[in-house]
């Protein structure tokens, strides 16, 4: 087995109920060994809490109810629940209560408090805003529809892989592009204060555009900044859903909490209205793994998609000056020129630049004649 066992299988071997393959796998990792000798210990100091004594025919029976009916749905489920154990009726019924209220209950990192979805999507925002250091590697795949999808050109609009590097210890040097099922870059952007370029990449028409500027200083907020940005925004709504879900599911090598938002479970009237969404996170590090929503922005709907694929943090030395920078593609239309404060007016500027000047009757102006080339 390559990964590490998760939560629910380790208290199948602290039940005795466990696959032999998991048995095995726990005495050979040290890490696993560690989690299962923390999780014994736990029930056992529970049993010696409980005492000897037996409980009233009305609270026996209640705690067995408990036991054997107990919803595998919700925040308060570590593993499926199965016919009771064995060895559970062996002790006093005390001592079998007391282990369920443990065994049942959903624990937090510590194992040792009740998590909440709020709680564990509060554990989310605070991990996308935390400092990091290196330059950090992210594919994910990400999907946009509806008002979202018609804000970006066609070519645009559909379900892409993403590829993102972000240089922590640099601010605002990231390079972001998104790749159609060929592997073809329909759009990505670049900044790399350390030699002051901006690039930005866009395909429209079924053409390839790149703008390049030179003198490029750190922008407020980089698009990195904005999609974190995004969802803790996304996040915080979910926070504020009257019906929330909260259950433990398999993810790669890690366990992961899954929190679900039905439908009509989140105040409507707000500018960023939710109708249903859910989020995977990791329980290690409150990472988001997989993100899906649906809404209404300004009460146009709209839906987001997003899949996490590899994440990978590599020394700041590591980095290269083309990483931080996109080539064109032949048949690329390539404009050049000097940046400015403003980002977003630099393209606009440069692309009204390469316009024709349609009394002078010649294809290209003296400035465009200056600013653009075409790669063929």
């Amino acid at each position: 087995m390559s990964r590490c066992l998760t939560d629910s299988e380790l208290q199948a071997i602290a039940d005795n109920e466990a696959q032999p393959n998991d048995v095995a796998h726990a005495e050979q990792c040290p890490r696993c060994g560690d989690r299962l000798a923390a999780r014994v210990r736990l029930i056992a100091r529970a049993v010696d809490a409980a005492g000897t004594g037996d409980l009233p025919p009305g609270v026996r029976q209640a705690a067995r109810t408990r036991l054997v009916g107990a919803s595998t749905a919700g925040a308060t489920t570590l593993r499926p629940v199965r016919t009771v154990p064995k060895w559970a009726w062996a002790i006093p019924l005390a001592a079998a209560a007391a282990i369920a209220l443990i065994v049942i209950v959903l624990p937090g990192v510590d194992r040792r408090t009740t998590v909440s979805a709020a709680e564990i999507l509060g554990r989310s925002r605070t991990a996308l805003a935390a400092a990091t250091d290196g330059v950090e590697v992210l594919t994910y795949d990400l999907e946009l529809a509806g008002v979202l999808a018609d804000l970006i050109p066609e070519e645009q609009s559909g379900r892409f892989t993403v590829q993102e590097l972000v240089d922590h210890d640099h601010e605002g040097r990231y390079r972001i592009v998104k790749l159609d099922g060929r592997g073809q870059i329909v759009g990505g952007a670049a900044d790399d204060p350390l030699r002051g370029t901006r690039v930005r990449y866009m395909r429209a028409n079924g053409r390839g555009f790149l703008l390049r500027f030179q003198g490029a200083e750190p922008t407020a907020l980089s698009l990195p900044a904005l999609k974190r940005t995004a969802l803790q925004t996304l996040i915080g709504i979910m926070q504020a859903s009257s019906s929330q879900t909260l259950q433990q599911v398999p993810c790669a090598n890690d366990a992961c909490y899954r929190v679900d938002i039905p439908a009509n479970g989140m105040p409507a009237g707000a500018l960023v209205a939710l109708e249903n969404a859910h989020a995977i996170i990791t329980m290690a590090e409150a990472r988001i793994v997989e993100f899906s929503a649906s809404g209404r922005v300004a009460e146009r709907p709209f839906t987001i998609d997003f899949a996490l694929r590899s994440r990978e943090l590599r020394p700041a030395s590591s980095a290269q000056d083309a990483d931080f920078d996109i080539a064109p593609q032949p048949g690329d239309v390539v404009l050049q020129g000097n940046a400015s404060n403003n980002p977003v007016w630099d393209v606009v500027a440069r692309a009204l630049g390469a316009i024709p000047d349609q009394g002078s009757g010649s294809s290209e102006t003296g400035t465009s004649k200056s600013a653009a080339r075409e790669r063929r």
